[in-house]
């Protein structure tokens, strides 16, 4: 899948790991109740609005893509009725004041907002003694049964709408150990081939992102057949191998754009044009710029180095690193 859903939380926090996930995948989707919609300034934290208006996420509200959400969840609460003794737990637990006592929007823990359900399961779980209101659209939810309730409603919109849920919690939370596994393979993959620093302007990166989206889709089939291949173990030395690989492949296309291979002919060329126009420059006011041909030449020869970089070519899916590296460090 080309796309992602975050979660459990709603902002996307200012680390490695967004970077490189924003930088792998075409977009990423986040689940956010409907008033953040409308004011988005009051709403999310500041680096979470600059991802929203570059384009970079998409705030999803679940409520307009489950068709039937309480008919949707009710299998969530039969689930949590099957088991008589996980309740009495889980409702010890909440008496004794394990929800959590975090910020409203980072939900998972303890606190979720009425818009991301419809309201009948807060009513169940209320009835069930695993949750209460907590002011305004939010209620507090017995903190198990919250994370629980968040990777259930995070699968549902996955599903829905074509995604990948992810996160970056580092805690694993209930997928099956083969999906752990592969995402796990992963994030490691792009941890070493993408240490980038996070101080990266996001307008750049979208407009990066739009022009070379045939490259990131090459360089992500490259880490995908890794990622999916069961024979390749992380942690064995084919998978070290197949790492080593990729990245010394990405330090190839690095030193050859930083240095370029065209370097002959451009510096040819450019001298070229440049005694070209010698004649009209003699002759006009702006001779003064093209005498020093040599120093001009260089000027050109250096600007058409950077400009030219797409043009190394590659067959391994690394050159969208590579480039990236050039394009986008501050």
């Amino acid at each position: 899948m080309s796309n992602l859903l975050y979660f459990p939380y709603i902002n996307l926090p200012r680390t490695d790991w967004t970077l490189r996930t924003l930088l792998y995948y075409d977009n990423i989707g986040s689940i956010v109740p409907q008033e953040y919609f409308y004011e988005p300034e009051r709403n999310y934290d500041q680096f979470m609005l600059e991802l929203v208006r570059e384009g970079l996420v998409t705030p999803i509200n679940p409520m307009d893509v489950l068709d039937n959400p309480w008919t949707s969840t009710r299998p969530f609460i039969e689930l949590i009725q099957e088991n008589r003794k996980k309740l009495e737990k889980a409702q010890n637990r909440f008496i004794a004041g394990n929800r959590g006592n975090i910020h409203s929007d980072k939900f998972s823990k303890a606190n979720i907002h009425a818009d991301k359900f419809d309201q009948e399961i807060f009513y169940q779980l209320e009835q069930l003694g695993l949750a209460e209101s907590s002011g305004g659209r939010w209620y507090s939810v017995e903190k198990r049964t919250a994370n629980n309730l968040m990777n259930f409603l995070a699968t549902l919109v996955s599903a829905k709408t074509d995604r990948l849920p992810t996160t970056d919690y580092v805690k694993p939370f209930h997928y099956r150990n083969s999906f752990k596994k592969i995402q796990e393979k992963r994030e490691t993959i792009l941890r070493n081939l993408i240490p980038f620093p996070q101080d990266i302007d996001l307008t750049r990166l979208m407009r990066f992102k739009e022009k070379h989206s045939d490259l990131l889709q090459a360089f992500r089939t490259q880490v995908e057949l890794i990622a999916l291949d069961s024979n390749i173990i992380e942690g064995t030395p084919l998978f070290y191998q197949r790492l080593a690989e990729l990245t010394q492949r990405k330090d190839e296309l690095s030193t050859k754009m930083n240095e370029s291979q065209f370097n002959s002919i451009l510096f040819g060329t450019v001298c070229g044009l440049i005694g070209a126009y010698q004649g009209i420059a003699a002759a006009s006011t702006t001779g003064a710029i093209f005498g020093a041909l040599p120093g001009f030449a260089n000027a050109v020869y250096s600007a058409l180095q950077i400009e030219r970089a797409e043009n190394v070519f590659d067959q391994s899916g690394l050159k969208y690193l590579a480039l990236a590296d050039k394009r986008l460090r501050r």
